[in-house]
């Protein structure tokens, strides 16, 4: 029995995936049954050797401690904005290296007589600058400090949810089903606002000592293409090690949950169901998809996802995990798109 991946870090496009040997480790409990989830680019998940479903169909291990730090409590939605601005910078980022070269070879176009534009100097206190960096320059500027002003207005709206002692929100449920539907019973001051609901699967990366045990190196020596250095004082559930990438600059970890709620890599999600005087009936995704699983390296993450309309607070997102339990059917090899690491990018719950 062994199980084995090849999980996506935090920016795949710098690594090619089949160059990559897997990471590969035994299993140490008959729980479960035999599955692979596998992307197009050759990003995969898989435990072989287990055969059908076993008698318990319902993981009994707690919870991995990065579901509490970052998959737990309330959210917020990112806005739209963040994704439009980042594009942006990428275009911007374009401009300043067109905008330099074009300066570095003003020279040779003056010798040859090709006439230019934005190349005469601007004095500024006691240094001259080319005309078309004055211009070029706010135009970088702009994006970063859009986005700056946003995080700060999400910071804010954080906080005042911090200090809400009266915003509450529960799901009451059995055990999730992985195949069809679960009902769940919303209850708390936030019933009233919720709108949407969800349940959603996904597969958690893990930690960092598991991965470098099963490669037989040190958890302090050189780590493996696309994980890094691990970050001293960094609370170890925070971050997958496969990369440190920019997800929300500002937030507070006094509280469970994080600024957004990042999206699993590996990952698919039921539809999003009305919410009915307080009760929803909630899809499993397509599939049919493990039930829940926290081994060593395999770890399969489900929960369900409220979004909410608050009249103060705006468009918020409570997330609760779940334990599902196995299908009794043979899991088929589950294709999935990969999911970007950034929240800002993760797919917006519907509006009414």
């Amino acid at each position: 029995m062994e199980e084995s991946y090849r999980h996506p870090p935090f920016d795949p496009r710098r690594l090619n995936p089949m160059e990559l040997d897997p990471v590969k480790g035994p299993i140490d409990r008959e729980f479960g049954a035999d599955f692979r989830i596998q992307t197009e680019e050759g990003w995969f998940v898989e435990r072989r050797g287990l055969g059908a479903t076993s008698e318990a169909v319902v993981e009994d291990r707690p919870y991995p401690s990065v579901v509490k730090a970052q998959r737990e409590g309330w959210f917020l939605e990112p806005r739209p904005l963040h994704r439009r601005l980042r594009r942006m910078v990428d275009g911007v980022a374009a401009l300043m290296l067109l905008t330099l070269l074009y300066l570095a070879l003003a020279p040779g176009f003056d010798a040859l007589n090709i006439p230019t534009i934005g190349t005469e100097s601007v004095r500024l206190g006691l240094l001259d600058y080319p005309l078309l960096g004055l211009i070029v320059v706010p135009l970088i500027l702009l994006p970063l400090v859009l986005r700056l002003t946003a995080n700060v207005g999400d910071l804010r709206r954080q906080s005042n949810i911090i200090a809400d002692d009266a915003l509450t929100l529960t799901a009451e449920f059995g055990v999730a089903n992985s195949v069809g539907t679960t009902t769940v019973v919303l209850g708390g001051s936030a019933q009233k606002h919720a709108v949407f609901a969800s349940l959603q699967c996904g597969v958690l990366a893990p930690r960092r000592h598991h991965i470098m045990n099963a490669l037989g190196r040190s958890n302090t020596g050189q780590p493996p293409p696309g994980m890094t250095t691990p970050l001293v004082g960094t609370e170890p559930a925070f971050g997958d090690g496969t990369g440190v990438g920019e997800e929300s600059p500002m937030g507070r970890h006094d509280w469970p949950g994080d600024v957004y709620l990042r999206p699993m890599r590996l990952a698919a999600h039921g539809a999003w169901s009305p919410v009915v005087d307080g009760q929803v009936e909630v899809s499993a995704p397509d599939g049919p998809w493990p039930g829940s699983l926290y081994d060593a390296l395999v770890r399969i993450h489900w929960e369900i996802v409220v979004a909410c309309d608050h009249p103060s607070h705006g468009r918020l997102l409570h997330v609760t995990p779940v334990r599902a339990k196995w299908p009794d059917e043979e899991i088929p090899a589950l294709m999935v798109s990969l999911t970007d690491g950034r929240a800002e990018h993760a797919e917006p719950a519907p509006t009414r």
